[in-house]
């Protein structure tokens, strides 16, 4: 597989994008590293699995500001709308746009900051995509939740691309005690090729707690990158959900770091890469501190020629005794030419800990499959209703009814047979 290289031809382009944009000194030392440095290629490590060859030939500068209509905004949300009720954040290309956005419940606020003015990122290859969005981000909103205060109903955050680059770069501050569900969504306006580079930052202090669902539904020529950290003090709690079923390239990098004891993160995933669709998941769990937990379960599912990934990596750094890990990861191939990489590790430089993880990769249960043949199904619908309940493991963990039914909807519609099987579940 060749390699993406420093082309100054490929990125310095963008620098008389950049000149218009505020902090434009920020931005141009951001590109001048990320030109010096080059993109991460399929050579570096932490991009084993994920090849970005296809950003050479798309408009990344920042897409200019262009109206949208309430109407289109919620005819790409789709079921998505009604699935989910809650206060909902728009942000168009990049910017956030109030016009659009509904009034957050009292104990949240948003202020504006500027990614371009924060602290460079390093020059580390896991640091490239940050330093992209550092260069390119037009807008940046920090949203605070107070300390104990608890929100009900979730918080909507709906990205939005009509084209060209979107840099949205958010940081979600939670208050000692506080609790929130978060529902972040990308959707696509019109058909023209967008590529969004999302940077999330999560703060959660002693006793918050935060419920994450992040869906993908992108159009089949988008491109969505997301770049997320989360840091949690002591006894914080955080449970994370994403959803992969759209984009012609994706790729989720999480990095969580248990810094206090008693924190505990659950991750979950579910993607069906179909057609010629790239999912990629880069998950790192930094176990700081004793008494820590964390688990992780993906799920899979690769059609036609799908390629998609799972590299997951727990550390446990010296001194965090008592920490408890689990990783799991389960696909499913549905077609030869289908491709799905697994490659779940564990550093481990403390004693006293409790730490497993498992991974396979293979075709349905072929006992399973006899079971529902002798049973009188057809092999399309009996592989489609396997399939779905394959799905299930993540799917059953979705406290959300709407969501549920909606990710649901959306597994079968990638399946032959879709109502017949609905009979069955």
């Amino acid at each position: 597989m060749s390699a993406v290289v420093a082309d100054p031809s490929f990125l310095a382009h963008l620098a008389p994008a950049l000149k218009g944009l505020p902090d434009s000194g920020g931005r141009e030392r951001a590109l001048a590293t990320l030109v010096e440095l080059g993109l991460p290629t399929p050579r570096d490590d932490a991009f084993k699995y994920t090849d970005l060859r296809l950003l050479q030939g798309r408009e990344l500068a920042p897409a200019p500001p262009r109206p949208v209509a309430i109407a289109a905004l919620e005819q790409a949300e789709g079921k998505a709308r009604d699935a989910v009720s809650g206060p909902r954040l728009v942000i168009v290309d990049g910017r956030r746009v109030p016009v659009l956005s509904q009034v957050l419940p009292e104990g949240i606020t948003v202020a504006p900051i500027s990614p371009a003015s924060a602290r460079l990122p390093g020059s580390g290859v896991e640091e490239r995509l940050r330093l992209l969005a550092s260069a390119c981000a037009t807008d940046g909103s920090r949203i605070t939740v107070a300390a104990g205060v608890v929100i009900d109903d979730p918080l909507r955050v709906i990205y939005a691309s009509t084209g060209g680059g979107s840099y949205p770069w958010l940081e979600l501050e939670l208050g000692s005690g506080s609790s929130l569900t978060l529902f972040e969504e990308h959707v696509t306006l019109g058909d023209a090729a967008a590529t969004t580079l999302a940077v999330l930052d999560l703060t959660l202090a002693a006793g918050a707690s935060l419920r994450h669902h992040r869906l993908k539904r992108a159009s089949p020529t988008a491109v969505v990158l997301e770049e997320q950290r989360a840091e949690l003090a002591g006894d914080a709690r955080y449970h994370h959900y994403d959803y992969g079923f759209g984009g012609q390239l994706c790729r989720t990098d999480l990095r969580v770091r248990l810094a206090g004891q008693g924190a505990d993160t659950e991750l979950r995933g579910l993607f069906l890469a179909d057609g010629h669709r790239q999912i990629h998941t880069r998950v790192v769990v930094d176990h700081l501190v004793p008494h820590t937990r964390s688990d992780q379960l993906y799920r899979g599912v690769a059609v036609d020629r799908g390629r998609a990934s799972y590299d997951g990596k727990v550390i446990v750094h010296a001194g965090a005794a008592k920490t408890v890990s689990r990783q799991s990861s389960r696909n499913l191939l549905l077609a030869p030419q289908a491709r799905i990489d697994v490659r779940p590790q564990l550093e481990i430089y403390a004693d006293d800990v409790q730490c497993s993880h498992g991974a396979t990769t293979g075709q349905l249960d072929q006992n399973m499959l006899f079971y529902l043949l002798s049973r009188g199904l057809d092999p399309t619908a009996a592989r489609g209703l396997l399939t779905y309940a394959f799905a299930g493991d993540v799917l059953r963990e979705v406290e959300l009814p709407g969501l549920k039914r909606l990710l649901g909807e959306l597994v079968l519609g990638a399946l032959p047979d879709a109502a017949l099987i609905r009979e069955f579940v």
